[in-house]
């Protein structure tokens, strides 16, 4: 350090327009000296870190290159320029909370957590996705996709499945049940068809009906 002042007590400077500024003109032949313009404010007392306040009625700006942040007396705003990215950061890994906004049309992802599996939701160009280990939720232009180990719809009043074709198929197993009682019916034709065997049974009455029956 080539200059140092050391003032006892409080200080205050008042006027209308301030301004501090660090410059190097030429490359330095010293390697000890700067190679850029720094400025540092550093507050420090006996018993704490001390406090650096920035204070002002309009704005406070802090601004490298593109990228900026405006703390406004209505808000803040962080600016990452045209192809900048901006990252939020809360706690230390592996549970850090994490926000990524890429920039120029890239994707929006929120993190909670870094261990595999853990909870995210990913914004993309054309599609958002919410994904919990293994299981997710897709929503594109084109459709919802839901996958997972398990699968629960549940409605506390009716659950109601519509559309112009609906299929319903397991891989192993496929039960379709009613506590009361269970109405299967169609305005159509409806074939009930299995390719191995049939078994239709009651343990009660049965009741086959229709303008004609006919058994083979």
């Amino acid at each position: 350090m080539d200059n140092a002042i050391h003032l006892m007590g409080e200080h205050a400077t008042t006027c209308a327009d301030f301004s501090v500024r660090a410059q190097v003109k030429s490359t330095p032949t010293d390697p000890t000296d700067p190679l850029m313009g720094r400025v540092s404010l550093t507050a420090e007392g006996p018993n704490d870190d001390g406090n650096v306040c920035l204070q002002a009625n309009g704005r406070v700006t802090s601004q490298v290159d593109q990228c900026r942040i405006d703390v406004l007396a209505d808000g803040i705003v962080v600016d990452s320029g045209n192809t900048g990215n901006i990252g939020l950061r809360a706690g230390v890994a592996p549970c850090m909370q994490q926000v990524d906004l890429e920039g120029n049309g890239g994707s929006i992802v929120l993190e909670n957590g870094q261990i595999e599996g853990s909870p995210k939701i990913e914004i993309g160009v054309d599609s958002i996705t919410l994904s919990v280990g293994t299981n997710k939720i897709t929503i594109s232009a084109t459709g919802i996709t839901i996958e997972g180990i398990e699968v629960t719809v549940e409605g506390t009043a009716s659950a109601e499945m519509k559309a112009p074709s609906v299929s319903v198929s397991a891989s192993a197993d496929a039960t379709i049940k009613g506590t009361a009682s269970t109405e299967v019916s169609s305005s159509g034709t409806m074939t009930v068809k299995g390719t191995a065997s049939t078994e239709v049974s009651a343990s009660g009455t049965m009741t086959l009906k229709g303008a004609m029956v006919m058994i083979n």
